[in-house]
């Protein structure tokens, strides 16, 4: 079975953050939101750049010192093409090694805009010619705009020659993560043709009053589901995907007192007292049994492995880590929660074996969603048995 790199799995998650929103109990105070960041273990953030926010200038370099970079956004559709350059230099003159990336204008076509096509091809094209142009900002990668609905793509057209990335938002709305991910880049190719992939907003919300057509899913739900957005979606090939969002903007009490969606409220891993929700605690588990910092591995080999009784739902990811030790991580396609009745599901789990054809010294169990500890050891196994259900787990591997 052939192995991708660890280091390169951890480096393909990042989460939405609003540094900004220094009226809100989530980002008014800085330091808990970059200690959460640093538990976590994420190196990326995406968020919105405000060039004359001293603050926000201020928490983006601290994030960099703490090996977390930062996808910006920069200008906007109503100020138009002239709002790129201030952005662009706050990123040359103090942003530099904070920027992984350049965004272009996030759902241009729920704007309200009536011209919404016509600004955002304009705004792209400048976009992509500062920065293209710019030896202050080689190598910073272009990422196109995102779109909401499916004609958007058409009717906004081929851009390929101002972007480097083609940018998806494929909520799964209740149902599994990422099913509709080949839907999605097909459309995306109509505007980035066959550049690769960044995911800038994935993510599930837990309002379950709200009736619209974004379903929400439980908490429980979107604990198991989370991880499994990362898994499915690095299996895809996605460069890197950006959770949305880091937490809540408003506990549920302030939030009934403005005009802020409660759905919208709902999608964090932390509450907005920055609290857990199982989301937070499943991703931050499986990137300490996946990732765990890793150095990178160049050249990630494989292992001689098999899986016996695995159904055709099942999902395979090997993992390779700098000490030269695999993570097997293994998942099943399936529902765990009814988005029609609002039901949790736990599905049966179903019976396999790993079975090893190379010694393997030592092979660990963790289950990501529920515990960050160690599950279950085997010494010089010739074969592992697992039950999976709708949970990842992971297998630390030694070769012998």
């Amino acid at each position: 079975m052939g192995a991708q790199s660890a280091r390169s799995f951890g480096d393909s998650i990042g989460v939405n953050v609003r540094l900004t929103f220094l009226d809100t109990p989530a980002y008014r105070d800085f330091a808990p939101v970059e200690a959460r960041l640093r538990e976590l273990g994420v190196r990326y953030v995406n968020d919105s750049l405000c060039p004359t926010c001293e603050y926000q200038i201020t928490r983006l370099q601290q994030l960099a010192r703490d090996g977390v970079r930062s996808n910006l956004g920069v200008g906007s559709l109503s100020a138009g093409p002239g709002s790129i350059k201030p952005g662009l230099d706050v990123v040359k003159a103090r942003l530099r090694s904070s920027v992984a990336s350049i965004a272009g204008i996030n759902e241009p076509d729920i704007s309200g805009d009536p011209n919404w096509v016509a600004h955002t091809r304009a705004f792209q094209q400048e976009l992509g010619r500062q920065v293209h142009g710019d030896p202050q900002l080689a190598g910073v990668p272009v990422i196109g705009p995102s779109l909401v609905h499916r004609e958007s793509r058409a009717a906004l057209g081929d851009l390929t020659g101002y972007v480097d990335r083609g940018n998806l938002h494929p909520y799964p709305g209740g149902q599994p993560p990422l099913r509709n991910l080949a839907d999605e880049a097909l459309m995306m190719s109509q505007v980035s043709g066959k550049k690769p992939l960044v995911i800038t907003e994935v993510g599930y919300h837990t309002d379950m009053a709200f009736t619209g057509p974004h379903r929400p899913a439980s908490e429980r739900a979107v604990g198991v589901y989370t991880p499994r957005i990362a898994l499915e979606a690095f299996r895809y090939g996605i460069e890197r995907t950006y959770l949305y969002q880091l937490a809540d903007i408003w506990s549920p009490a302030e939030a009934a007192g403005r005009s802020f969606p409660a759905s919208e409220n709902s999608f964090g891993l932390l509450r907005s007292d920055l609290t857990p929700k199982p989301s937070f605690l499943a991703l931050r588990n499986l990137l300490q049994a996946v990732d765990g910092g890793s150095a990178p591995v160049g050249a990630p080999g494989g292992l001689r492995i098999g899986l016996e009784g695995a159904g055709g739902d099942v999902r395979r990811l090997l993992l390779r880590s700098a000490d030269g030790s695999y993570a097997l991580v293994l998942w099943r396609d399936v529902s765990v929660w009814d988005r029609d009745t609002q039901r949790d599901i736990s599905p049966t789990p179903d019976r396999l074996d790993v079975v090893m054809g190379q010694p393997i010294s030592l092979a660990r169990r963790f289950d990501p969603v529920g515990s960050a500890a160690e599950r279950a050891r085997w010494t010089d196994p010739r074969r592992v048995t697992v039950d999976l259900a709708g949970e990842p787990i992971v297998l630390r591997l030694q070769p012998g």
